[in-house]
């Protein structure tokens, strides 16, 4: 199951617990069906005819609701369950297709090519709907040698399929987007042309750049070479808020220069090697595999928005009460101004990993509601 094909609900109470008396009607009576009640009328679990959308019995109701007064509710709290949206993060691919990743990884007879599209894919499908994808080339098709024309995929939704598709159909070497020439290395420029998608200013989610390179920057400077890069990372990082991940593949990058990079872009590695260094295929997919874990969200909307955090209660799977936790260590906490509910800490990374099958949030009962 995916992270955001989550069951999730929220129970919102009314401004008073309990709810209307189910109308039987003047045509109540017994039933065996549906079909045994008048229009508009559905048969209780009880054998009687009750109006669409009351109960006669605890039957009537869902898991973990209770008839209260004609109506189903949560824990006999009174509540009613409304959606929460879950909100994936941008991430736009910042990919190097220069002529250097036609040759084969050391020891192998697979290109690096190959192995980054594969890579690639997988991590596309696996995150299909978690993560609003974004593609860039460089050098791309379109451009002059050392600038760039249109982004080939700027971020939205929906993107993983035809992304994916693109990308295999690259392994063609007759395809327009097959790593040839022209053979320039034009980083800066692909950075600058990634960090003008619209959508990566987008204030309602996260936005993330990740820059993959088996080499360094060459026969170009078009945007200031290696410090008009750096210095771009930092901007996009510092001033709006959009981080940005590295990584090299194969034995000819820069270490030197993707260091720097790791640093501006404010999600360097601990140790030595500040970026993602892969030498082989299996490298290339953990690193991808790591930064999309990165990467994805624990942040749901919620409308309308709970009155009272001290009657709101979540709880994972059914069982366990989540803490609210203002300070964002380990729980749960509510931002009124965005209309957002954040999981943080391990109750994130639940969440990330699809530990957790299901969230229920319930709204306006003053001790925990057992559900």
């Amino acid at each position: 199951m995916t992270h955001s094909g989550l069951l999730l609900s929220l129970a919102f109470l009314a401004a008073a617990c309990g709810g209307p008396t189910a109308d039987l009607g003047p045509d109540a009576g017994s039933c065996t069906d549906d079909t045994s009640c008048p229009d508009e009328q559905t048969c209780s679990t009880n054998g009687t005819c009750i109006d669409d959308g009351t109960c006669a019995t605890d039957a009537d109701c869902g898991a973990g609701k209770k008839c209260t007064s004609g109506t189903c509710t949560i824990g006999g709290c009174g509540g009613q369950f409304l959606d929460l949206t879950y909100v994936p993060p941008n991430l736009m691919f910042v990919l190097d297709r220069s002529c250097s990743m036609d040759r084969v990884l050391t020891g192998t007879t697979t290109t690096k090519w190959s192995a980054a599209v594969d890579s690639l894919g997988t991590v596309l499908t696996d995150y299909a709907s978690e993560v609003r994808w974004g593609l860039t080339m460089f050098p791309d098709a379109t451009g002059a040698t050392c600038s760039q024309d249109a982004i080939a995929f700027p971020v939205a939704d929906s993107n993983a399929g035809p992304i994916k598709s693109m990308l295999t159909a690259a392994l063609v070497e007759t395809d327009a987007n097959f790593p040839k020439f022209p053979c320039v290395t034009n980083i800066d420029t692909g950075i600058q042309q990634a960090a003008l998608d619209p959508a990566l200013s987008d204030p309602t989610r996260k936005s993330y750049l990740m820059l993959v390179s088996d080499g360094a920057q060459s026969a170009c400077d078009l945007a200031g070479g290696d410090l008009g890069t750096e210095a771009m990372i930092h901007e996009l990082n510092a001033t709006r808020g959009i981080p940005t991940f590295i990584v090299g593949f194969g034995s000819g990058t820069d270490a030197a220069q993707l260091n720097k990079f790791a640093t501006k872009g404010g999600m360097p590695l601990p140790g030595t090697t500040k970026y993602y260094q892969a030498d082989t295929a299996a490298q290339l997919d953990q690193a991808f595999q790591a930064i999309a874990d990165l990467v994805v969200s624990c942040e749901y909307t919620v409308d309308p928005a709970p009155a009272d955090l001290a009657q709101t209660w979540v709880y994972y799977d059914k069982t366990e009460l989540v803490p609210h936790d203002p300070t964002h260590a380990a729980g749960w906490d509510y931002d009124g101004a965005t209309k957002k509910m954040t999981m943080y800490g391990g109750y994130c990374d639940r969440l990330k990993t699809h530990v957790v099958d299901d969230i229920d949030v319930v709204f306006g009962c003053p001790t925990p509601p057992v559900l």
